[in-house]
């Protein structure tokens, strides 16, 4: 069964046709089972066996078997895994049927990057595990697993508290990302990420002697290969990898490759042990990229986004749930860009996405802007020793009462001469409400 469209009763006949397929290779190789039953998940028929005579060497013998299982089913890739005694095999669904992002949900740096071969939702937590690498070949869905993590922490987490950066050589894939509050900008061009890796080394330094976490700076490369080839950023990487979570600093790296050509060096990646492996070439590479024997990472990749995930908790098989651009359209919108690694200076002409852009104010760390008392000497909120805002924590939650509440929004406003940027850090978010009394504010300014 091949076709791209399958009834309940069609894929129920199919399971069962497969599992005493199974069953007669496993017997037909002195190696009577016990079939458990199936569950059809996002990508694979996955059904569970046990052993009469479960012996080390049974058991060993029964992880080889997935050729004679694929002869058997006329079908593959196999890939067969040993959990607490049982033997699942999984085999290829006849059609696949992927669970979009927005339906699972998360909190805060918890993301839920979709449903394993059993249909529970696995995922990663950024608040223990600081990094993560997605490796695999091209084409097989590292850029939708990085799209789906970008997704859910602007969906969890409001700009003041997360920002992220998307360095990339595709940017069709990002650009509705760019457009999101929480995105501070896009980087195309390789010495600009060179720019931006050693400006974090710099402010991980200066975030770590102060003890502070907020906001959070999710950095997303990705296609990590390509990057290497051009610039060497293997320096700031490593101190970034080692050092960067007791900043409040997040990679999420894409890469082909591991080793020097792919991903640095061992210095980087044995600081990323979660990883998301999209298929190997063969069984040395899969204990290579996943960092264990056995792991079966060369039998994936019918589907796309078909993927193992690797923590310290073991191997767990998912379908990477997709995000489209029209869900993130749902999410805060802010197409301002901010380049604090580009000398906080304002920047305008051609954008990262290629669009025209005006002018930008000057911006602090995190995308904060600066207001100015004067037209050339910028006081920046939220600094060392200062009164003013931090990223966290907007200066006012109601209408301005003061005539020196009212001439921080005029700075402000001159500033960015961005209403909606002004709301946003002045208040924290825009509404009637707030816009009302922006207006009202700007019309006392007017009328001096």
């Amino acid at each position: 069964m091949t076709h791209n469209t399958a009834s309940p009763t069609q894929i129920e006949t199919h399971m069962q046709l497969i599992e005493q397929a199974i069953g007669r290779t496993f017997a037909d190789n002195g190696l009577p089972v016990h079939l458990l039953g199936g569950v059809q998940g996002p990508h694979t028929l996955t059904f569970g066996l046990r052993l009469y005579q479960a012996t080390a060497t049974n058991l060993g013998k029964a992880q080889k078997l997935a050729t004679a299982v694929e002869a058997a089913l006329g079908d593959g890739p196999v890939r067969i895994v040993l959990e607490r005694g049982v033997v699942w095999v999984e085999t290829p669904s006849p059609v696949a049927t992927p669970v979009p992002g927005w339906q699972l949900e998360g909190q805060a740096l918890a993301i839920p990057l979709g449903l394993t071969s059993r249909c529970t939702v696995a995922g990663v937590d950024l608040a223990q595990d600081p990094h993560l690498l997605l490796v695999g070949p091209t084409g097989r869905g590292k850029t939708t697993a990085a799209r789906a993590v970008a997704y859910h922490l602007a969906r969890q987490n409001v700009p003041q508290r997360l920002r992220f950066v998307a360095v990339t050589f595709k940017p069709q894939d990002w650009r509705a990302f760019g457009h999101l509050a929480h995105s501070l900008a896009l980087v195309t061009d390789p010495e600009e990420a060179l720019h931006l890796l050693t400006w974090l080394t710099g402010l991980m330094q200066r975030r770590a002697a102060e003890g502070r976490l907020l906001p959070r700076l999710v950095i997303f490369l990705d296609d990590l290969l390509n990057l290497l080839a051009l610039v060497d950023v293997v320096g700031p990487l490593t101190e970034l990898a080692s050092m960067g979570f007791g900043a409040g600093i997040h990679l999420v790296i894409a890469t082909q490759r591991l080793g020097k050509r792919g991903a640095g060096d061992a210095a980087v990646t044995g600081n990323i042990p979660v990883r998301l492996v999209f298929g190997t070439a063969d069984a040395q590479d899969a204990s290579f990229f996943t960092g264990r024997g056995k792991s079966g990472a060369e039998s994936l990749g019918r589907y796309k986004g078909d993927a193992l995930l690797i923590t310290d908790g073991g191997t767990t098989r998912l379908a990477v749930s997709p995000v489209e651009d029209n869900d993130l359209a749902r999410l805060p919108q802010d197409a301002a860009e901010i380049r604090p690694w580009l000398g906080n200076r304002p920047t305008g002409g051609r954008g990262a996405e290629g669009r025209t852009t005006e002018p930008r104010t000057v911006r602090g760390e995190g995308g904060l802007a600066a207001p100015r008392t004067t037209q050339n000497q910028p006081v920046l909120t939220g600094s060392a020793g200062s009164s003013g805002s931090t990223p966290d924590k907007p200066f006012l939650d109601r209408a301005p009462h003061s005539a020196d509440e009212i001439a921080r929004i005029q700075a402000i406003y001159a500033a960015t001469r961005s209403k909606s940027e002004t709301c946003r850090l002045v208040w924290g978010y825009k509404n009637g409400e707030v816009w009302g009394w922006l207006k009202t504010a700007l019309r006392q300014q007017l009328s001096a």
